[in-house]
């Protein structure tokens, strides 16, 4: 509580905001003092103004400044005053010299008559012409006086012929430091002499030259050096502490627990930084004109200056003391004009979007965005002018940062999509790293790969429960059928002579066998179709397994009058597969062919090395059956060509062929065309 009873007094606020800008004011004059005695080293050391670099560089530079009246190049009925200014007599009457005959040199009087403190005279020797600023009298009518007047002074310097006289130490010719002022001048001073001459008596600042005020600016800093750093030390401490408190303190109020917003922060920030730009204008202003008060009395122009600045830190104060108050309450930026157009600007673009959206045109609101961003634009150059040609290329970077966001946001979706299309269901997009339209694509997604997933899943399950079930069922049933088996054979080898019993006893055995095999065949799909089969590659040669296979069906080829043709490649071809297998398959392919092929027929076998570096085994033949049914159903379970199932096959051979050659990474495919039955059966060649 005492700490807020703190923050809240007023009196305090009153007293820390109005010496502030003091001890401001204080750090600023001691940093240039501190600064101007370092570069003057002469300061601290305490010696007279006289015997300073600063004396000889002021001296030498006025010199060298009022030599500019002697230009050779000055046009034909004009002259040149002590500031280097060309004067028209038809305009400038009031400004010009008058002048004197000196044998034949022509002397040229300043028509001032105030008394210099910085007195010259300047002849050109081949013009025959001279100027000087002293008043004309009868004391001062010819060059011998003139120069006379000169030298009687406490400090004058001359130079004529290269030759310097002077009664100033520093600026004899043994002391002299050549400087650029002195090089200019001694360039300059052929055929010309100068003679000049400070004089001390004259009270007046004489603000056409420059020693007076460097005196007095040498005098003023050597009387306030030597308590600079103490006063520094302590303003830069004192200042801080009030400037720490101010900020701290600034718009609490008694009575209040909120910040207190003043009419002055109710003020639109435009019209706020409009108002204080004019002000520093006019501050501005004001310090050139006590600037040049500095010509009559630098104490009145010091005074003058640390007023206004006094009143510039001030009003500083306040500008910065509201901005600071609406960053503390957060109105920074929505207290102006600027903020209240774009609200509005926004709030209709929402409504428009709103429309939009819900009508579901992204045309539409594609079409909205491009204009709202147009729009944008032009309003930053109508608020900002010449700035807001910048502002609209920082503006374009953004939205073109935000629209390769939403790019990057609908290649994730793409890829998703891409990936639950090669069978990668594992998906799931962050929908709140959406909006809109993108966001309601990332549901579907996620949807549609939950849904593949589950289905996968449950496919999955289904196929293994089939198998264990086909698995178990099998084994049930091999159990009794083994016994069935057994005791047909112990009845065979019975002496039975009953004709009609031996006939049962040997359809017994060839149904038992039958079902025997219709079992195994069964069990065999069943692993094959789901991959539970162990397989072993190694290199085979194809027309060895194929002549193998071949011999050992041609008994029964021959038995129903089909004539094999074959037809090899020369050379030897190999290919990687397991050869158990791989023999089961072409063992099911011609077991096929020698059931359901037309009888005294051809059967083909071909060897063909195709493109891409693969090996294709094509069996083909005449079927004696009409096949009226498409090939991929003839390669499902079950499924045979013979729809009366009068023959002996279980219709799972060719389902075993097409799983076990996948298994081994190969191709099993059929193609009928009419009675032609064709297998192809291709492998990669090694």
């Amino acid at each position: 509580m005492e700490e807020k009873s703190i923050l809240k007094n007023q009196v305090l606020k009153i007293l820390a905001f109005l010496t502030l800008p003091i001890f401001a004011m204080i750090i600023i004059i001691d940093c240039v003092l501190i600064y101007y005695s370092v570069a003057h080293p002469e300061i601290k050391e305490n010696k007279d103004f006289y015997d300073t670099d600063m004396f000889i560089e002021s001296y030498l530079g006025e010199v060298e400044r009022k030599s500019s009246s002697l230009k050779d190049e000055v046009e034909e009925g004009y002259f040149i005053d002590e500031y280097g200014y060309w004067i028209d007599p038809a305009e400038e009457n009031d400004r010009m010299p008058i002048y004197v005959q000196d044998g034949e040199y022509r002397i040229y009087y300043q028509t001032n008559h105030t008394k210099k403190k910085f007195i010259y005279l300047l002849i050109n020797e081949e013009t025959k012409i001279a100027y000087t600023n002293i008043q004309q009298t009868a004391k001062t009518n010819t060059l011998e006086k003139l120069k006379q007047e000169i030298i009687t002074n406490n400090k004058y310097w001359s130079i004529s012929n290269n030759q310097i006289q002077t009664n100033i130490d520093r600026l004899s010719e043994e002391n002299i430091v050549r400087n650029e002022d002195l090089q200019e001048i001694s360039e300059f001073s052929t055929n010309k002499q100068y003679y000049t001459a400070f004089d001390e008596t004259v009270q007046n600042l004489d603000s056409t030259n420059d020693i007076t005020l460097s005196r007095a600016l040498y005098n003023q800093t050597q009387a306030l050096y030597k308590y600079a750093y103490s006063t520094l030390a302590v303003s830069i401490i004192l200042g801080a502490i009030e400037l720490i408190y101010l900020i701290y303190s600034l718009g609490h109020v008694k009575n209040k627990e909120d910040i207190y917003l003043s009419w002055l922060d109710k003020i639109p920030l435009e019209i706020l930084i409009g108002a204080y730009s004019l002000l520093f204008l006019v501050e501005a202003a004001l310090l050139v004109i006590c600037f040049s008060v500095v010509a009559v009395d630098v104490n009145l122009c010091v005074m003058l200056i640390m007023l206004v600045g006094y009143f510039s830190i001030l009003s500083a104060l306040c500008g910065a003391g509201t901005l600071l108050k609406r960053i503390k309450v957060h109105t920074f930026f929505k207290n102006s004009i600027t903020y209240r157009i774009l609200k509005w600007i926004v709030k209709k673009y929402k409504n428009v979007k709103n429309t939009i959206s819900a009508n579901k045109n992204l045309g539409g609101k594609i079409a909205l965005y491009f204009i709202g961003m147009i729009a944008v634009s032009g309003i930053l150059i109508l608020v900002f002018g010449g700035f807001g040609i910048l502002l609209d290329i920082v503006f374009w970077i953004w939205c073109y940062y935000k629209i390769m966001k939403e790019v990057d946001k609908f290649k994730q979706i793409h890829d998703a999509t891409e990936k639950i299309y090669k069978g990668d269901t594992n998906i799931k997009l962050d929908e709140s790293l959406y909006t809109g339209v993108l966001k309601e694509l990332a549901v579907y997604i996620n949807d549609i790969a939950g849904g593949f997933s589950n289905a996968i899943k449950e496919s999955l399950k289904s196929e293994r429960l089939k198998t264990e079930l086909i698995t178990n069922v099998s084994h049930d049933i091999k159990t009794p059928l083994t016994s069935i088996i057994n005791y047909v054979d112990l009845l065979k080898q019975e002496n039975i002579q009953n004709e009609k019993a031996k006939e049962y006893i040997e359809v017994l055995d060839n149904k038992s066998q039958r079902l025997k095999k219709l079992i195994e065949d069964l069990v065999e799909a069943s692993k094959a179709s789901s991959g539970n089969i162990k397989i072993n590659k190694e290199v085979l040669n194809v027309k060895e397994l194929l002549n193998q296979v071949t011999g050992e069906f041609e008994d029964k080829f021959n038995g129903r009058g089909l004539n094999i043709i074959s037809k090899l490649p020369e050379e030897t071809i190999y290919i990687k597969a397991d050869s158990r297998y791989l023999y089961r398959v072409l063992e099911n392919t011609y077991s096929n062919v020698a059931k359901y092929a037309e009888e005294n027929t051809r059967v083909y076998i071909d060897c063909i090395l195709e493109e891409e570096n693969t090996v294709a085994i094509y069996v083909k033949n005449i079927s004696k059956d009409e096949l009226n049914i498409s090939a991929d159903e003839l390669m499902q379970r079950f499924v045979r060509g013979d729809k009366s199932r009068n023959t002996e096959g279980s219709g799972l051979g060719l389902s075993i062929a097409k799983s076990l050659t996948e298994l081994q990474d190969g191709t099993f495919n059929i193609y009928l065309d009419g009675d032609l039955f064709k297998v192809a059966i291709k492998f990669k060649r090694v």
